[in-house]
């Protein structure tokens, strides 16, 4: 059976994934983290495949089917993951508005038309840029909407010359350090904001560069398990639409946090795991993740937004050898339980001086 995205589906979410520092240019923010409140995530590439074998088969790397890495039942083989770097995109770099789709719908279905499909990322109105030290250490984060596992990449291209995924791949970023951080958005207990009360959680940060693309490219794992409620692979050979509701109960969808022996590899903390969970938000109706209903039913109030509340940050180094001047990052997002690769881009400045924007 062809390898399908999982996008369209009934209750399904309008987007999986997005930047949210520095700020992307579709309304990616640290206080909605992965709600996708508007057109934050809907950036995307379906329907592809890497176009050799697998290069990522070490368990410690994998985020789905981990204890299979080849046979019949190594369902993910082909996806974007298993060879981070090599599956082609649409677009140059910064994702493209609904992927291969007609048309984009919310949560609730109906149609969303911020901007034509098709729309390609690297032509939205650039924002304020963010200003970069050169040879400096600055935090980067994005956040889950929809958890297809895999792992992500941050890359820069100069704004002044032909931006475009080759271009991307000259300049991916090492990231710094060992560990990365949890960071609470808008979250509310009992109708009452509690972001500010949450604290960063430390995590180890996993990082990729063997099997990588470019070779040697540093990449990090997904640091959030899904739930292995049972094998993806026994929804092969259903008819699409079949397939894509089989594929996300196989990982959970709508759990809030995987039941016990159903993670896909061991949680960072306890509870934190889940494909697409639900939580309380302080956002308004006019969000097309605000919901007031689960797949049992009415969720009561106050609505709940879909996706997890925090985003995944790191921190990167920036080159000392660039030129000054005007840049676009990249964050590019190679899943592994679907043939989607996920991209947003922001706006950076490079300056000599030491110093930077960091992260309110």
């Amino acid at each position: 059976m062809a390898r399908l995205a999982y996008f369209l589906a009934p209750l399904s979410v309008s987007g999986h994934g997005t930047l949210t520092w520095p700020p992307n240019r579709v309304n990616g923010s640290m206080a909605n983290a992965g709600s996708c409140a508007w057109d934050d995530c809907i950036w995307y590439t379906d329907f592809v495949e890497i176009p050799g074998e697998p290069t990522v088969n070490d368990e410690e790397f994998r985020t789905f089917n981990v204890k299979v890495a080849s046979g019949a039942r190594d369902f993910t083989r082909k996806n974007p993951w298993r060879a981070p770097g090599t599956a082609p995109v649409l677009g140059r770099g910064c994702g493209i508005y609904g992927g291969k789709q007609d048309f984009v719908e919310d949560s609730s279905g109906d149609l969303l038309g911020i901007h034509p499909p098709g729309t390609d990322g690297v032509d939205l109105p650039a924002q304020e840029p963010t200003q970069w030290a050169l040879g400096s250490v600055q935090e980067v984060a994005w956040a889950i909407a929809a958890n297809h596992g895999g792992g992500y990449s941050y890359r820069l291209c100069p704004k002044g010359g032909n931006v475009s995924e080759e271009c991307f791949q000259q300049h991916v970023l090492k990231f710094a350090g060992d560990k990365q951080w949890l960071i609470y958005g808008n979250v509310t207990q009992m109708g009452e904001s509690i972001a500010s009360e949450m604290p960063r959680l430390e995590l180890p940060l996993i990082r990729v560069t063997e099997g990588t693309f470019p070779e040697g490219s540093e990449w990090a794992r997904n640091p959030i398990p899904s739930c292995d409620m049972f094998s993806q692979a026994d929804c092969e050979g259903l008819p699409q639409k079949q397939y894509i509701s089989c594929a996300q109960a196989a990982s959970g969808y709508d759990v809030v946090t995987c039941p016990p022996g159903s993670i896909q590899f061991p949680e960072p903390y306890p509870g934190l795991s889940g494909h697409v969970p639900w939580w309380r938000s302080g956002l308004g109706p006019m969000t097309p993740q605000w919901s007031t209903h689960l797949m049992g039913g009415s969720a009561g109030l106050p609505p709940i937004s879909r996706g997890f509340p925090f985003s995944v940050a790191d921190l990167v180094q920036v080159p000392p050898d660039l030129e000054v001047g005007e840049y676009l990052l990249s964050w590019r997002w190679d899943c592994e339980q679907s043939t989607q690769v996920w991209q947003n881009c922001a706006d950076i400045q490079i300056v000599s001086a030491e110093g930077g924007t960091i992260l309110p």
